[in-house]
């Protein structure tokens, strides 16, 4: 099967951006575990709507990505439903169990962690997910399994379920264009050590 341009353009980015990830986080990813509640704080006020019983799937760190299980906890004590991503399956756009601070959690392939199966299917209203690079349209560029994209562009098709799909990385994550087709989902906002966007409307506050 041919490689298209838009794929070689995202493997390049996706090496680069690897590395660069890499190294910030290991100069402020604890720092930035600590705090991210705060700019999540702030994306409140700017009118991302997270309140008691608001389904919210975060997920749990691997290897260099940014550190959510703070910010998680801190969501449950406010009577946030937390939940985690579940993989289905190749090809198959995820689903989501109820976390809570404690729970033993399976690991899975590609060293992730997820419920274990007695935890309910939640669905949720936001999703947080990692990322390795964002543009100033929302483009976003994942792993290259499109577990997400294929997730979001479901989720997004059940109106009565309305998603905001929320990206967590670092400020240096943001580069001026992603390359992107037809198969890849944007996200709404971006939530930064140092700022918070809005896309579309384009909130940010420094």
């Amino acid at each position: 099967m041919s490689v298209t341009r838009i794929e070689q353009a995202k493997r390049a980015l996706s090496h680069k951006m690897r590395v660069d990830r890499t190294r910030i986080h290991r100069q402020i990813g604890r720092k930035v575990a600590r705090s991210i509640t705060n700019q999540m704080n702030i994306a409140r006020k700017l009118g991302l709507e997270i309140g008691p019983k608001t389904v919210v799937s975060g997920y749990w760190p691997v290897k260099d990505e940014l550190d959510t299980r703070i910010l998680m906890k801190d969501l449950h004590e406010e009577k946030v439903l937390c939940a985690l991503p579940i993989m289905q399956g190749k090809n198959m756009a995820l689903n989501f169990r109820q976390w809570k601070p404690g729970d033993i959690l399976q690991e899975v392939s590609f060293g992730l962690s997820e419920p274990t199966s007695d935890k309910p299917i939640l669905v949720p209203k936001i999703i947080l997910l990692p990322l390795l690079a964002v543009d100033h349209e929302g483009n976003r560029l994942g792993y290259g399994g499109g577990y997400y994209d294929l997730t979001l562009l479901q989720l997004r098709n059940r109106p009565e379920h309305p998603l905001v799909a929320v990206g967590l990385a670092y400020e240096a994550q943001l580069i001026p264009n992603v390359p992107n087709d037809q198969s890849d989902a944007k996200i709404d906002w971006l939530v930064t050590e140092q700022n918070v966007y809005q896309f579309g409307s384009f909130k940010t506050i420094e």
